[in-house]
């Protein structure tokens, strides 16, 4: 859909100041702004490969001979991982800059910014909801459909439906055979976990169970934490990840995990923490974090009756997140709230050993040809701009995180 002058009207209402326009609809993203980006990716697509070691040199033993005679040298492996081109775009009509150009500098300034920091704030919400995910860029589960409206099977996940959002749906988690057609998504009702469909019947065979994306999205997601730090232990002959078979040491190479339906989320946390203690001693004087859905994060905040603040610096994070400190027997653990967190999965990270691997910046307006950003559409009185963000999130040290269940 073009922003025109009927459906950005609103803009023009008022004179708007110098700060940045504050999407209502717009959370903010924690993890993702925590994690540092690095511009590594060049080259060839599918090659990106970054090393973890597992083990040290052997030639170790109570006598000499044997030490000589045993001797093995360090082994690591090599994780591959691919580079996940993805893109948003607007378009703004001749008419509506016009209108808005004629309303004052601050107008037309108002309205090209508002779409343009608009599209990448939507390009982050997404991106940062699949750092959570495992891989299929799934946006939540069918539980019962009534006429147009949806039913999820997991009440938070309405969170990640937007109104105009256009959605495909699937059967299978993975999106190989969608379903034929796509509608788009009029109503979100976050209390009910609920989403408001245009059509159900604009998608052939929509059925209780099946799976809901963004168009464009199925087959092409990023890796998130839950294939990087697993709640599955890998095995040994199982499915490979990024071209590693993880069950040869399922700790260093898939983090650690606790699942005690029995414990506290608190209790549980500190069990993570101390697991990645016992796996990796360079975690031990690491800065950690766990991170889990606000749901949770006030759980916690109120078993420790705990005052919740403002990170300030030194060697905790500096965004501005709401957060408080876990004393625990393998040191203190910063709990962070991140919306994007599923209520079922929290980790315990260990930052420095991620980064988000791209190609340029995260997030960048296209610009290959040097020339202004916009382009004219040629057959529309209508200029376009396009965004792109090319990467995947790297743990180069799997075994200094984990991951605790709900």
């Amino acid at each position: 859909m073009v922003s025109n002058e009927t459906n950005v009207a609103f803009v023009f209402k008022k004179r708007y100041s110098d700060d940045q326009v504050m999407d209502g609809a717009m959370r903010g993203h924690p993890l993702t702004s925590m994690i540092k980006k690095r511009d590594v990716m060049e080259g060839e697509k599918a090659n990106y490969t970054y090393a973890v070691r597992i083990s040290n040199p052997q030639g170790v033993s109570g006598t000499f001979t044997d030490a000589q005679d045993k001797e093995a040298g360090s082994e690591g492996v090599q994780f591959t991982a691919s580079r996940q081109d993805t893109y948003g775009l607007i378009k703004l009509d001749g008419p509506s800059m016009r209108a808005a150009s004629k309303r004052g500098k601050g107008a037309f300034y108002d309205l090209v910014t508002l779409e343009t920091d608009g599209i990448i704030e939507e390009r982050g919400d997404s991106h940062s909801h699949q750092l959570f995910g495992d891989g299929n860029a799934t946006l939540g589960r069918i539980s019962s459909i009534s006429s147009n409206l949806l039913t999820l099977t997991t009440a938070d996940d309405a969170r990640n439906f937007k109104l105009n959002m256009t959605v495909v749906a699937d059967d299978n988690i993975g999106g190989g055979s969608l379903r034929t057609g796509s509608t788009k998504v009029n109503s979100v009702d976050e209390d009910g976990g609920k989403v408001g469909l245009v059509s159900v019947a604009a998608i052939t065979g929509l059925a209780a169970n099946d799976y809901l994306y963004r168009i464009g999205d199925p087959t092409t997601g990023m890796n998130g934490l839950q294939e990087i730090i697993p709640a599955a232990t890998p095995v040994l002959g199982g499915a490979t990840f990024r071209g590693v078979d993880r069950g040869k040491h399922a700790r260093l190479l898939g983090g650690v995990r606790v699942n005690n339906p029995g414990d506290s989320l608190l209790e549980s946390a500190g069990l993570c923490a101390v697991k990645i203690k016992q796996t990796s001693t360079k975690a031990g004087a690491m800065d950690k974090i766990a991170v889990m859905n606000p749901i949770n994060f006030w759980a916690v905040a109120r078993e420790l009756n705990a005052k919740v603040t403002y990170d300030g610096g030194g060697k905790k994070a500096t965004y501005g997140f709401e957060g408080f400190d876990i004393a625990t027997p393998a040191g203190v653990l910063r709990a962070v709230s991140d919306a994007d967190c599923p209520t079922a999965y929290n980790w315990v990270l260990s930052m420095e050993t991620w980064y988000w691997a791209t190609l340029d910046e995260w997030i960048h307006v296209i610009r290959d040809d040097k020339n202004a950003p916009f382009m004219r559409v040629y057959n529309a009185d209508q200029i376009e701009l396009r965004i792109r963000a090319m990467g995947n999130p790297v743990c180069v040290l799997p075994g200094a995180n984990g991951i605790f269940e709900t």
